[in-house]
């Protein structure tokens, strides 16, 4: 169980801490694969028979970069097409590959280098029937996906808070991964995001857009797998992406120890065709969510940021949902809490009840205990006394046979199993026939 008090203070220190943070918009997807460049670049642009013909380039970036993207504000894109500077001084030209976010009326073109083959800038071409504005331009630094060599596989706390249904991975249809995972050395994060694309109000549209994502993240950014370990619809259905026990892609120097939940839909006001707010059934799965998490990986709700809380660098998970995470963070505590069982509850009523020769009791203990179970008979006098000392953890079973102290058959009537110390059982009525 969670301090509340202590909880609440921690909030508004993460409250306070938040409005502070000032960040760049950017379509979520685009903004996850790494650091902006530039903003709407300036464009050469010039007319070639019925197409236009826009060029452009990226600022040189601090870091190492092993690919890129831009956003493409327009209709009628034919191709795009990115040149680097080999380590011979060459110009290459690469394909780009295209993706189409109609959500937004954005198109993404992204490209990779071969293995060991690192630039610090890059140009493009755009070929369209239309003109065209490039949104911004973003590079794909190296560090973007970690790997490690951590052989322990962490495995969930078998708690009090039940593991929500999640959509298996089969069960939408996912590519396997390209190389093995690298395993989480701890948990210590949880992060919410936004996927600014990929609305989903039922299953079938909900598995659709997480194979999109998946492609987009596997094909266009050239990472192992989808880059979030789950991912929720408007619906409330849960997919599981990337097993929660493996390093993910989806903060760029903060994924190491982080488990990532993408939002479909788009949730920041700011951008085009962007005015989604969270429903109530995704709040209701995600309450769940981060609720068995927080208890299996046994991570206060406290540490559960949005996207942009970590550098910055992007608007995820939008102001529509961003707002609203001080509010979820106090109802996935009390979700947890309201899941606690008590050290020891009857797990099922006794059993048979009336009874002829024995009756049973079932119980669950969270930890070692001595059980004394005394009988009592319609004027209040003891007559039997069930006691097992050091039993438990788990599911154990007491019976009584329906004789008292001196191992005397009692009469027919109505006896009472009333629990004794601090065992915090109600009293269980029961009913001896013969």
């Amino acid at each position: 169980m969670f301090n509340n008090c202590l909880y609440r203070f921690e909030l508004k220190r993460i409250l306070t801490f938040q409005f502070l943070i000032v960040f760049n918009s950017s379509f979520a997807q685009i903004g996850d694969l790494g650091p902006v460049l530039d903003r709407f670049p300036e464009l050469i642009v010039r007319d070639s028979l019925s197409f236009i013909i826009s060029e452009g380039k990226s600022s040189p970036s601090f870091s190492s970069l092993e690919g890129g993207a831009i956003e493409i504000e327009g209709e009628d894109i034919s191709d795009v097409e990115f040149f680097i500077l080999n380590s011979f001084g060459i110009q290459k030209k690469i394909q780009a590959k295209i993706f189409r976010n109609q959500l937004l009326g954005l198109t993404i073109a992204t490209f990779t280098t071969e293995d060991d083959e690192y630039i610090d800038h890059f140009s493009f071409k755009i070929v369209s029937k239309v003109r065209i504005n490039v949104k911004s331009v973003v590079g794909f630094i190296l560090d973007s996906e970690v790997t490690l060599v951590h052989p322990r596989i962490l495995t969930p706390t078998i708690g009090d808070v039940p593991k929500p249904v999640i959509v298996s991975r089969q069960e939408w249809g996912a590519q396997p991964p390209k190389f093995s995972y690298s395993n989480h050395p701890y948990i210590d994060k949880l992060t919410l995001h936004h996927a600014a694309c990929c609305s989903a109000d039922n299953l079938e549209d909900g598995k659709t857009q997480v194979l999109w994502i998946q492609d987009f993240h596997q094909n266009g950014r050239g990472w192992n797998d989808i880059g979030y370990h789950f991912l929720v619809d408007r619906s409330g259905n849960i997919y599981q992406g990337r097993p929660e026990s493996v390093i993910g892609a989806h903060v760029g120097g903060a994924n190491t120890g982080n488990i990532g939940v993408c939002l479909l839909g788009c949730y920041h006001p700011p951008e085009t065709n962007c005015f989604e707010v969270m429903s109530d059934e995704s709040k209701d799965a995600i309450i769940r969510l981060f609720g068995w998490l927080s208890d299996a990986y046994q991570q206060n709700p406290s540490v559960l940021l949005g996207h942009r809380d970590y550098f910055g660098t992007t608007s995820c998970p939008g102001d529509n949902v961003w707002y609203r995470l001080p509010i979820l963070r106090i109802d996935i505590a009390d979700y947890i809490e309201s899941m606690e069982l008590p050290p020891i509850y009857f797990s099922k009523a006794a059993f048979p009840n009336p009874f002829t020769d024995q009756v049973t009791f079932s119980l669950e203990l969270k930890e070692t205990k001595n059980i004394i179970i005394d009988i009592y008979d319609m004027l209040g006098r003891k007559v039997d006394s069930i006691m097992e000392k050091e039993i438990g953890p788990g599911s154990i079973s007491l019976s009584w046979d329906g004789k008292n102290i001196l191992g005397q058959r009692l009469g027919n009537g109505i006896y009472f199993a009333r629990p004794m110390g601090n065992l915090d059982l109600k009293t269980v009525k029961l009913i001896l026939i013969k």
